[in-house]
């Protein structure tokens, strides 16, 4: 059995529970009991007796420390929040990050991290250190990795960028006393910033830059004169032998805009193809396009569940194309029969009727039609020797659309 009292502390408020456990001792029988005795006996504990004992000067030494401890933390994760909030403006990629894109200026992107870097404004030593440590990783890591990945082009971009921009940070009034504080980690730090751009510009083999960057850190080197023979080191490093052959070869990936752009070229290749295969066909087809079924019949702005418009003003068509044939007409009314048949298999496919229909395609129903009055006028020889071999030589380009050979639209089998 278990008994457990509650009380409040009266302080925070919050309500605090001791549970007394012993299944021997305490049994359904006794609880009450028990219940009892121990609310007596915590009531005589409470006393001015009891606060000079040791025993109690000793829990109030623990809930102190407790205290203090819990303070402490608060103190701790409230810094830490503001830290985060207040840091945050210096984007930190990954040490690897290279910025995709063809032709993107290298030393431009970099260079916006290092203005974010050089001008963050710390609020206090370890605010600094941050700072300092945010940009020494560049060199300590960056560079060597990205070389190590065989970009000496963006390795050699993120060095000059950090060696330009070192001034920037040494020569702020409100890091004086920081700088000076750790003048000899600073000094490291810059030896070892142009240590990285020599070797990013050897691994690279760039003849244009090393001539670049032997001026660069000539003319740099003087900027250093309170380290005291920093500017003999740095000197001391610059490449003056010539490289021998071509730079590093290097691969770059494209960017979202770059690929976009890329496949809209792609796309826009393919259609013009399309295009010029289309209008070397249409050149040679026995079945010109009309612009009046593509403009009025056709447009997509017709296309509905079924096709069930496109298909009504088929019909529309066809007692026209009927009434022709009756008038004797026959060479207009053959000639506008295959018209509307190739636009119906042409935006089939350009216009994606399929995908509007389950089981139904309205527009072959009125070519159907068609077709079976054409077969009766062949049939019966009302139809005149030249047009039957004329519908009957048209009707092959209806055979080679991808309509009729993917998809079987006509479905009718005519002249096979």
């Amino acid at each position: 059995m278990k008994i457990e009292i509650r009380f409040n502390d009266g302080i925070s408020s919050k309500c605090h529970a001791l549970s007394i456990s012993d299944d021997q001792v305490i049994t359904k029988d006794n609880e009450a009991v028990w219940v009892e005795y121990i609310t007596k006996k915590i009531a005589g504990l409470i006393t001015p007796e009891t606060m000079a004992s040791t025993e109690f000067r000793s829990a109030e030494d623990k809930v102190r420390k407790d205290l203090d401890f819990k303070e402490r933390h608060e103190r701790k994760q409230k810094k830490k929040q503001e830290d985060y909030h207040r840091r945050k403006v210096m984007d930190r990629p990954v040490i690897t990050f290279i910025p995709n894109g063809l032709t993107i200026d290298y030393e431009k992107e970099y260079a916006r991290f290092f203005e974010q870097e050089v001008t963050y404004q710390p609020v206090d030593r370890d605010d600094f250190l941050y700072q300092f440590r945010l940009i020494n990783r560049w060199q300590e890591k960056s560079v060597p990795q990205i070389i190590e990945l065989g970009r000496p082009d963006a390795a050699y971009a993120i060095a000059i960028e950090l060696c330009r921009h070192i001034p920037s940070l040494l020569n702020r009034d409100d890091l004086q006393e920081y700088i000076k504080t750790y003048h000899i980690r600073i000094k490291k730090f810059i030896l070892d910033s142009f240590s990285a751009l020599v070797a990013a510009v050897k691994a690279w083999n760039n003849e244009e830059k090393r001539r670049y960057v032997s001026c660069f850190i000539f003319e740099q080197s003087k900027l250093y004169g309170k380290f005291s023979g920093l500017q003999k080191a740095l000197t001391d490093m610059v490449p003056s032998e010539e490289f021998a052959g071509k730079p590093i070869s290097v691969t770059r990936e494209m960017n979202d805009e770059e690929v976009y752009l890329f496949r809209q070229e792609i796309e826009r290749k393919e259609q013009e193809e399309r295009n010029r295969i289309e209008a070397e066909k249409e050149a040679k087809s026995l079945i010109p396009l009309n612009q009046d079924y593509e403009t009025h019949i056709f447009n997509s702005r017709n296309i509905s569940w079924d096709c069930d418009i496109i298909a009504d003003y088929m019909y529309d068509e066809n007692e026209y194309i009927k009434d022709m044939a009756k008038k004797g007409e026959f060479h207009e009314a053959v000639l506008r029969f295959l018209q509307l048949a190739k636009s119906m298999c042409r935006h089939f496919i350009l216009d994606e009727h399929y995908n509007y229909f389950d089981d139904i395609y309205s527009p072959e129903y009125a070519i159907d039609s068609l077709m079976d009055f054409f077969s009766k006028l062949v049939d019966n020889g009302t139809l005149p020797t030249g047009e039957t071999e004329f519908l009957h030589e048209a009707w092959k380009e209806i055979q080679e659309t991808e309509c009729y050979r993917s998809y079987g639209i006509p479905s009718i089998k005519w002249f096979e």
